[in-house]
């Protein structure tokens, strides 16, 4: 092998001294090509071991072919060409594109990673069993928007994505003020499924409790709200199940802003009530309904979210969740009869008595009539155990869930 090509191959050898010119050496290292990115460890050490991992492949094909000179030269001209084009692409930004947290923080996607070619990813917002949820920004029109993605260890798993498709095809039936609005799911180029919703700004509905019981005008425009939100979603044929304040964002900290997140474990609904998934429990045991638990036949349908919200609306009347069972037993025992709802508003309190009865086929399902309850009059109030909570200064980011790439059609 000539001088000239053993020194270029010397410099595949050690990306940390990758030339552009092989007759004029000019040391290039990452920080150089990227200076913002100097700052950012985790995004560098990520490009950093991509890098590497191409420089050994370069290494390997040149000495598998012995390659002449003119090829070898070639072949570092097109290496760079490539680089500068994945590096313009993948982390070049604005400056308000700054990731806003530190190292991974338990993600799987690194703060400054570009998704889909658009989304730059901001922050990591929550991790569950399956999934992740991010804080991205769309790179052309600095919007801000929020991606779920299932976790490695699942992403081959089909039953794990057959459920995160089904969440983003039930939620692309369903527009509503009162319900996240979804974007699409999308795969990339390594076929990973993503869910890209709205951002929503504020606290949720277990928040805003913990400063106490909410006052009247802000239960009763809550109520109207939902109520609204859940109708959209029956008329979608779709059953939430998982109605509860965890699932409850608050823009800007207003309850008759609120928007009900995660369709996780919604299912569709056939003949009034909703598939099986083979699931024994789905939801949680504070907000769960008797069907959820296996009474009154088991068949989950509009009738059991009805039961669900009517837990939500007391648990906001009181401040907190109401005592509903921490084991199985437990939580079977206390849906046999309806729960004290002495913290309930007394103009409230037979609608939510009727909305948490044992059986589902005495509970209304008429929600647009318990808007026009709600419509007239005013409320006595009820008495209170702690006192008025006040609006925070700042409210929390929160994350939100799913969706499926709608058209017209869909609507």
């Amino acid at each position: 092998m000539t001088q000239p090509a053993a020194q270029a191959m010397a410099e595949i050898d050690e990306p940390t001294t990758l030339r552009q010119d092989p007759e004029q050496p000019v040391p290039i290292e990452p920080t150089e090509l990227l200076p913002a990115l100097a700052a950012e460890t985790s995004t560098r050490s990520l490009l950093e071991r991509q890098l590497a991992g191409l420089i050994a492949g370069l290494r390997g094909e040149a000495r598998r072919t012995g390659l002449t000179e003119t090829d070898t030269l070639e072949l570092l001209r097109t290496a760079r060409t490539i680089l500068d084009r994945y590096v313009e692409n993948a982390l070049a930004r604005q400056p308000d594109d700054a990731p806003e947290c530190g190292p991974r923080l338990g993600g799987s996607i690194a703060p400054g990673a570009l998704l889909l070619n658009s989304f730059v990813v901001r922050t990591l917002l929550a991790r569950g069993g399956m999934g992740e949820i991010y804080r991205v920004r769309h790179r052309d029109l600095k919007t801000d928007h929020t991606i779920k993605v299932i976790i490695p260890e699942f992403r081959a798993e089909p039953k794990v994505v057959r459920l995160f498709h089904e969440e983003g095809r039930l939620l692309s039936r369903i527009r509503h003020e009162a319900v996240v609005d979804c974007a699409g799911l999308f795969r990339d180029a390594d076929g990973r499924s993503m869910l890209v919703l709205e951002f929503l700004d504020g606290p949720s509905l277990s928040d805003l409790m913990r400063r106490g019981p909410l006052p009247l005008s802000a239960l009763e425009a809550l109520t109207r709200r939902l109520a609204a939100g859940l109708d959209a979603i029956h008329a979608a044929g779709v059953v939430h199940r998982d109605i509860s304040p965890d699932n409850i964002l608050l823009p800007g900290d207003n309850p008759a802003h609120a928007k009900i997140i995660d369709f996780g474990l919604a299912r569709a609904l056939k003949d009034g009530l909703a598939s099986r998934d083979g699931l024994d429990f789905a939801g949680k045991y504070s907000f769960a309904s008797p069907e959820q638990l296996g009474l009154a036949g088991g068949g989950i349908g509009v009738a059991s979210d009805i039961y669900s919200f009517g837990l939500l609306i007391a648990a906001a009347a009181r401040g907190e969740r109401l005592a509903m069972g921490q084991t199985t037993d437990e939580a079977i025992a206390s849906r046999r009869r309806v729960p004290p709802l002495d913290d309930v508003p007394d103009r409230l309190r037979p609608l939510v008595e009727r909305m948490l009865h044992p059986d589902p086929r005495r509970r209304p399902t008429d929600l647009g009539a318990l808007l026009a309850t709600l419509a007239d009059g005013d409320a006595t109030p009820s008495r209170r155990r702690r006192p008025v909570w006040p609006v925070s200064p700042v409210s929390p980011v929160w994350p939100v869930w799913p969706i499926w790439r709608r058209t017209r059609g869909d609507r």
